[in-house]
């Protein structure tokens, strides 16, 4: 599963995803502070352990977050 929202954003490592356990790239981004923050950008899921519908609960959470995140951020102005 694939984040496109950091697809400009270059793989620096390999490792497992805190939160979802299973193997991520990461890469490094930066706060307002400079400080870097590794961030996963595509997720590995083994067949063995993850069907379709296991993966789309992922993808769906993801998707709701940034859904979230856009209309705090940009609400419509279709007042």
């Amino acid at each position: 599963m694939e984040d496109r929202t950091k697809r400009s954003l270059s793989v620096k490592e390999t490792s497992i995803d805190e939160k979802l356990k299973v193997e991520a790239e990461k890469g490094m981004i930066h706060d307002m502070d400079g400080i870097g923050h590794w961030v996963p950008i595509r997720w590995f899921f083994p067949k063995s352990d993850y069907d379709l519908e296991k993966v789309l609960v992922h993808a769906e959470a993801m998707e709701k977050k940034y859904t979230e995140l856009r209309e705090l951020t940009c609400p419509d102005d279709d007042e």
